[in-house]
């Protein structure tokens, strides 16, 4: 199975890099960054390129989680390898990986409300695109 989670892992990482990179950049997004440019709770980049570089390592940690997690868990379902069980395992993880960074983002931070919102939506896109590329994939359930 650790070989199926790094494999896999290293392919739908790249993937949610891809999907999540552009949910950041379209211009409704990028604006309200904009308007919180300055903000005190945000760090300003110097170097993009070292930034996409600790973006993309930080999340493929996650992304292997992510990989290991629904490997394990369909199992568990009547329909390993079908698209019902894939959404209920996207949910389960959507609510376990990004709810609680939301949530003691919001208790802890000065962090943007907006930004916050932004946040937990896109966590939430992302997640779905990792466990449905692993659907999609030929992984043997």
């Amino acid at each position: 199975m650790f070989t199926s989670i790094l494999v896999w892992g290293i392919v739908v990482g790249v993937a949610h890099f891809i999907v999540v990179g552009v949910l950041y950049m379209n211009p409704l997004v990028a604006r309200i960054y904009k308007e919180a440019w300055g903000h005190a709770a945000l760090r300003v980049w110097e170097n993009q390129r070292e930034y996409l570089i600790k973006m993309f390592a930080g999340t493929q940690v996650e992304i292997f989680v992510l990989t290991g997690a629904y490997l394990y868990l369909r199992r568990f379902f009547p329909d390993p390898g079908g698209l019902g069980s894939a959404v209920v395992i996207a949910c389960i993880l959507s609510a376990t990986r990004v709810y609680p960074r939301f949530w003691n983002m919001l208790i802890q931070t000065t962090y943007p409300f907006r930004l916050l919102i932004v946040e937990l939506v896109n966590g939430t896109i992302g997640t779905f695109v990792v466990v449905l590329a692993l659907w999609l994939l030929p992984v043997a359930p």
